[in-house]
């Protein structure tokens, strides 16, 4: 049998716990000065460099989302430069103006532009101009921005989405209600604060000096050839301003 001596022989008299309950319950030993200030510069360099990393990265989000960065957050001034650039090369455009950029959310813009058409053009070189507008704005539509435009013809105001065919049935409904005699201006487009392609949303308004039973008469013939296109648009009338 091995003699072991006294249990105090064994007893650590640094340790609390081996002081207190005997050598079999000696706590871990205590780390030094210099440990314990290097763990805890370590421990502190970490969560220096863990903020100054997440601040980088909530500063670019934020940055990027009110600047803009290419595929993947809004950029509506490059859509609107886009456009500009390709409606001006429309053969029978004159102009591009009144650009407008309306913010509807934190990564979600409507911009738009009035497009002013050369006076006199045919029918055909109006469909062409709006097709070609609609191509336009359907190049530079996307990643959290809508692109729209209002063409001017001569006394018709048309509404331009990235829809061809809506907006080229919106020309063919301002051409119908611009034939009635007493009519003296069109505008169709639609009637929400966001461009829509949507037929309930269409709407159009006529500018005629009649009053009365006249103004009766026009615009029930307004609202028929309205509605044999677009079933649920709004048709309204006023006087000339």
């Amino acid at each position: 049998m091995t003699n072991q001596g006294p249990a105090d022989d064994r007893v650590d008299p640094t340790d609390d716990l081996d002081r207190a309950f005997g050598p079999e319950t000696a706590s871990v030993t205590t780390a030094s000065t210099g440990q314990r200030l290097r763990r805890g510069t370590v421990i502190t360099l970490s969560f220096v460099a863990a903020g100054v990393v997440i601040a980088v990265v909530l500063s670019t989000i934020v940055g990027s989302i009110q600047t803009g960065v290419g595929g993947v957050f809004p950029r509506p001034q490059a859509a609107l430069d886009r456009f500009r650039t390709a409606a001006t090369e429309v053969a029978g455009v004159r102009a591009v103006r009144d650009e407008e950029t309306t913010r509807d959310s934190l990564a979600a813009y409507r911009v738009s532009a009035v497009v002013d058409a050369a006076p006199g053009l045919s029918h055909g070189q109006q469909v062409d101009i709006t097709r070609a507008l609609s191509a336009a704005a359907a190049d530079a539509d996307g990643n959290g921005v809508v692109v729209s435009a209002e063409v001017r013809f001569d006394t018709m105001v048309i509404g331009v989405t990235t829809d061809a065919e809506v907006t080229r049935q919106r020309l063919e409904v301002a051409r119908s209600v611009a034939g009635i005699g007493g009519v003296v201006a069109v505008r169709c487009d639609w009637a929400t604060d966001a461009p829509s392609d949507d037929t309930a949303a269409q709407r159009v308004e006529l500018v005629t000096a009649a009053t009365d039973v006249a103004l009766a008469a026009i615009t029930d013939v307004a609202q028929r050839a309205t509605h044999d296109v677009f079933p649920d648009a709004g048709v309204s009338a006023r006087q000339p301003s």
